[in-house]
């Protein structure tokens, strides 16, 4: 089983890591030469929760045969562009799966294959440096079939997955499912990234976690309107993911701290622009929206003087 990994960031790495201990043949597709030599050299070393080494290739090229499966874990941002850079591998055997924050990555994934695995994770990770990926929270990941129903390959991918260690769930509302994550992640992220703490500052600060709330019913009220059914309330979701991942630093927080572009467009932004579709406000979300752009728009002046 050939798996190619477009991106070897945190969470790229992670997976990448973990699938090749358990035997997987792994590629992780990477620009960033940094990033491909020191896996090619020292393989990808995981602290944290697990310790352990394991010994993935790593190329800043795209291979010259194609895989069984492609994980995309870039920012969402760039999802078009890598996808781009790898069409000539993506064939009608070759399953395509996203576990990428943010909405709005499928659609554009299926310009590329029919064969589309979407999903989310409440796993976390932080990339300390290239070949090191701290594994910070351990949850569950969600997979379906894009944009609904678990055929006989998705539950391929929910058998390697597993055999990797991953607590796994297969369902046939996998938009659901990435509309319950951008909710919660809609609260999360913005207040952790502009305060600078982890997840659980914002669980255990009454005022931040009353906030959180407030903005995930929000949220969640636009897309029930939006004709999205949640699998889940999102308030608790909420609770949970503050809760297992409480001394994460999130990947919104880690990008704005390094003068990153960060996925809000993909997270607020997308929630916004459902509500504008429906004729209705998302005060909570746009303002979120607001400041972590006037944040990227600094981060730009300072780097530009």
């Amino acid at each position: 089983m050939d798996i190619l990994i477009l991106g070897a960031g945190a969470m790229g790495s992670l997976h990448g890591a973990l699938l090749a201990r358990a035997g997987y043949e792994v590629t992780l597709y990477d620009i960033d030469e940094e990033k491909v030599k020191s896996i090619n050299e020292k393989g990808i070393r995981v602290t944290g929760l697990m310790k352990f080494t394991s010994h993935p290739k790593a190329t800043t090229t795209p291979p010259s045969l194609p895989p069984n499966i492609i994980f995309v874990f870039t920012k969402s941002y760039s999802t078009e562009e890598a996808l781009y850079s790898v069409r000539e591998l993506v064939t009608r055997k070759t399953m395509l799966v996203s576990l990428q924050n943010g909405l709005g990555n499928e659609e554009v994934a299926r310009n590329y294959t029919d064969k589309l695995v979407g999903g989310v994770t409440t796993y976390a990770a932080i990339l300390e440096k290239p070949g090191v990926v701290r594994w910070t929270g351990k949850g569950i990941t969600v997979i379906g079939r894009y944009p609904t129903g678990a055929p006989n390959y998705v539950y391929t991918l929910e058998k390697i997955l597993g055999n990797a260690g991953f607590n796994l769930n297969v369902t046939a509302n996998i938009i659901g499912w990435k509309w319950l994550k951008a909710i919660v992640n809609s609260a999360i992220n913005p207040i952790g990234a502009l305060l600078g703490v982890t997840n659980g500052f914002i669980l255990a600060t009454g005022i931040l976690r009353n906030l959180a709330v407030d903005i995930v019913e929000e949220g969640s009220q636009i897309a029930v309107k939006h004709g999205v059914k949640l699998p889940a309330k999102p308030v608790e979701m909420l609770i949970k993911t503050l809760e297992s991942t409480k001394d994460n630093y999130n990947s919104m927080l880690q990008d704005l701290s390094k003068c990153r572009r960060t996925e809000i467009d993909y997270i607020n932004g997308k929630i916004v622009e459902a509500a504008s579709n429906l004729g209705i406000k998302a005060p909570l979300n746009k303002a979120l929206w607001s400041l972590v752009k006037g944040a990227e728009l600094k981060c730009n002046l300072i780097k530009g003087r």
